[in-house]
């Protein structure tokens, strides 16, 4: 019954309409994920998002990344000499934060029954946007676009699971021959993946 609207001569018609609304709400996300940008470095993400929701399936955010970066242990291998027999390094360009925008749209609700005790309801986001991905070397403009599901708990909270493919174009600091101020420039196609929960107002 909670997944099937039934006519009153018993016909099962389609799936009942949604049961949690967040058009003209306000949400804020806090979450945490991994970054695949260079192989040289482990990039961790904090973030935080605050949207508004004008439909069901049409939302703007405000968003702002804190990464969180260390030596990936290929580098650590690299330094202590480990590899090549002699103690190097690499050049990297380590990220520092992100801020901008995205436009958010969800074309797909539905629900799933889990062992056919109970009901979760879900959605399908699609993320197109743009920002300014702060690093070492300067502020780059940084194009990203993204999807994944999101998972209501209650009218208020929900699980959102996100994939980004964010692009900028970077200036890499030189750090293995010094007589050089910079090792060039680079396209970084950065992989984000994040899990986070959000709270609707």
């Amino acid at each position: 019954d909670a997944y099937w609207n039934r006519t009153s001569d018993g016909d099962i018609e389609v799936v009942q309409n949604r049961q949690y609304s967040k058009r003209h709400r306000l949400s804020i996300l806090a979450g945490a994920g991994t970054v695949s940008a260079d192989p040289f470095l482990s990039v961790q993400s904090l973030a935080g998002e605050l949207s508004f929701h004008f439909t069901e399936s049409f939302a703007v955010a405000g968003i702002y990344k804190k990464f969180l970066v260390s030596n990936s242990s290929y580098l650590d291998e690299l330094q202590s000499g480990l590899i090549t027999g002699t103690a190097s390094t690499a050049n990297t360009n380590k990220p520092n934060a992100f801020y901008g925008g995205e436009i958010e749209w969800s074309p797909l609700y539905g629900k799933i029954s889990l062992s056919g005790a109970s009901i979760v309801h879900y959605a399908a986001h699609f993320l197109v946007g743009a920002g300014v991905t702060d690093t070492e070397s300067g502020k780059y403009f940084t194009p990203a676009v993204g999807f994944g599901p999101q998972f209501y708990v209650s009218n208020r909270i929900a699980l959102r699971l996100d994939y980004r493919l964010a692009i900028y174009k970077e200036t890499i600091p030189e750090r293995v021959l010094l007589s050089r101020p910079s090792a060039g420039e680079r396209t970084n196609y950065s992989h984000q993946v994040a899990l986070g929960v959000e709270v609707f107002l």
